[in-house]
């Protein structure tokens, strides 16, 4: 399973969600969304915003990959 790390790069800055929102213009429900794993899809645009935001430089500093249990 895919997993977005954004809530623990959020809280290393020590950002709320809508803070970040805010900061990156993208809608805190949507962030929070994504934050829980609950977002339908994730709008490349936003992730580049993310990455930008964040100033990380590979794409495994955002997004996660765990095996689900039974793999």
């Amino acid at each position: 399973m895919l997993r977005l790390k954004i809530q623990e790069l959020r809280e290393a800055e020590k950002l709320s969600v809508r803070q970040l929102s805010e900061a990156t213009s993208i809608r805190w429900n949507t962030l929070s969304d994504m934050e829980k794993n609950t977002a339908k899809h994730w709008p490349p645009e936003h992730l580049e915003t993310l990455m930008k935001f964040f100033k990380l430089k590979q794409i495994d500093q955002l997004i996660d990959y765990e095996k689900e249990a039974g793999e």
